[in-house]
């Protein structure tokens, strides 16, 4: 038997079951580590847990602690004040304060008093409010997962505000948060980005970057789309609808790009698929499109339609919803962000457009032997980048590095 390594794993959100990019990633870091190392995980949860979830995480985790907190605005807006408040009172960027809380705190000191770890790993940039107390209990190296480059979602949702208190507002939160994810990224010993990009992003004259490892996200390749249609009937939008970026591109689409759509065909539909939908969304609820909320399996989406949009203008990372569709089949065709990390060529293995227009004409003149070539373009291109064993691989590989440092 191998006698494993221990990594301490602290993260926003409880990593299953894998309905959302956030959660994917987490649990596929947290995979590719169980082959190495006996994890012990703290995370938060907005709703009961379900037990068979956390079995689920039990087969890869050593132990296990849950906090209950709602976080997501749109839930509470009581605690979304209570937390801008307070983040401006403490000079702190507001993602990081929504996530403060004593008892997450007291399950970290539970596990770094009783064990010793050979790594402590920070999923999220929110979860950084707690670096202080790790390293008060340990001086073990300390990693950072980045899933997205903060500061520039929260700068591109300023760029796009019409609002000028929310304008003025979101300049003031991005300029602190910029601030805050270039000092506290100093801190640890390696940090791990997504794509390219987000490394970019983070590199200023203050923060060199040295640390900064590139770690794609990884997909699990297994069903298959069977059924294509020979005619563009049916459109797919996919992800969790109270994440911003996600809710401002799907409005700007509803409102500018689907109403000429259905002047051309009136049969197009248009299946918006994921959790916490808000009202702005749900009162679109028609014959032609449907609002679903949150599906236990959305592969049934995914062979019932031809095509998933991606119009996303607000965001940093890497899609998890573009990857997912990939490996299943479906064709997509997205923004220029919304693509961003991914190793997709316009006309081969995706199709980007950036613009009303754009969207309409290209929409309007797909056929069926070009979307299938994008469809196992795309499929061939997550096989050799985005594999599980392939990340994990590299994965495993720069935390050994961290470890013998």
């Amino acid at each position: 038997m191998i006698n494993k390594k221990k990594a301490l794993f602290l993260t926003t959100e409880i990593p299953y079951p894998l309905d959302n990019g956030g959660k994917i990633r987490s649990y596929n870091l947290i995979k590719g580590l169980s082959k190495n190392y006996l994890i012990d995980l703290v995370c938060f949860a907005e709703f009961d847990v379900n037990i068979d979830d956390i079995n689920e995480l039990k087969k890869l985790c050593n132990d296990i602690r849950v906090v209950n907190k709602v976080f997501t605005s749109s839930l509470s807006k009581a605690n979304t004040f209570v937390n801008v408040v307070k983040s401006i009172f403490r000079n702190r960027p507001f993602i990081i304060e929504k996530f403060n809380d004593i008892r997450f705190a007291e399950h970290i000191k539970h596990f770094m008093l009783n064990n010793f770890y050979n790594i402590i790993i920070f999923d999220h940039l929110n979860i950084t409010s707690y670096i202080n107390l790790v390293k008060n209990l340990s001086d073990r190296p300390m990693v950072l997962s980045q899933h997205n480059a903060e500061y520039l979602i929260i700068k591109r949702r300023y760029e796009n505000e019409k609002n000028i208190l929310k304008k003025i507002y979101l300049k003031y939160e991005y300029e602190k948060t910029k601030r805050f994810e270039m000092k506290v990224c100093k801190e640890f010993k390696k940090v791990i980005v997504l794509s390219e990009e987000d490394k970019l992003s983070l590199v200023s004259e203050d923060y060199k970057g040295d640390n900064i490892e590139i770690l794609p996200i990884s997909i699990e390749m297994g069903y298959r789309k069977r059924q294509y249609n020979s005619k563009i009937k049916n459109l797919l939008f996919l992800g969790t609808m109270s994440w911003y970026p996600n809710e401002h591109g799907i409005l700007w689409f509803l409102d500018n790009v689907f109403p000429k759509l259905i002047q051309y065909d009136k049969d197009i539909k248009l299946y918006i698929v994921g959790k916490n939908p808000s009202e702005k969304i749900l009162k679109y609820n028609s014959d032609n499109i449907i609002v679903t909320g949150y599906v236990k399996d959305v592969n049934e989406y995914i062979e019932k339609c031809d095509i998933c949009i991606v119009p996303i203008f607000i965001g940093g990372g890497m899609r998890v919803k573009i990857l997912e569709c990939m490996t299943k089949g479906l064709p997509c065709i997205s923004t220029s962000i919304g693509a961003e990390g991914i190793k997709a060529v316009d006309g081969e293995s995706i199709i980007i457009a950036n613009s009303e227009s754009e969207f309409i004409e290209k929409l309007l003149n797909l056929n069926h032997k070009f979307l299938m070539k994008i469809a196992d373009n795309a499929y061939k291109l997550v096989c050799e980048y985005y594999s599980v064993d392939a990340v994990n691989n590299k994965l495993i590989s720069i935390l050994d590095n961290v470890d013998k440092d």
